[in-house]
């Protein structure tokens, strides 16, 4: 198989060739309005960015403290930002203390 494969609705179409010319005859067009629309999703509390500001040095990467003055903020990325609590799903890292079975995981 040559690259790159298309795949429309699970059913292989061919290449970059065989996708223009159906694009040409629109074939295409017709196999795309066969498939299902999926149901745009937006988180509430990010509105789908999948990041937040910081709520602990409130954006700026920058916290004060009495005994260090002012340092990095160990929470956020360098933009002031934080993954999402609410929808931004990470899987845990592999560890060395052995194989993780990701599917018993909840």
């Amino acid at each position: 198989m040559l690259l790159p494969c298309v795949f429309v609705g699970g059913v292989y179409v061919g290449g970059a060739e065989d996708v223009r010319r159906l694009y040409e005859s629109g074939e295409l067009q017709r196999m795309i309005e066969r498939l299902p629309r999926s149901q745009p999703y937006a988180c509430e509390f990010c509105g789908g960015m999948r990041f937040v500001v910081c709520d602990e040095c409130f954006g700026s990467h920058k916290v004060y403290s009495m005994e260090s003055g002012l340092r990095n903020c160990n929470s956020c990325n360098i933009n002031g930002l934080i993954r999402c609590p609410a929808c931004y799903f990470v899987l845990p890292r592999p560890t060395n203390c052995g194989s993780l079975d990701h599917r018993k995981m909840s």
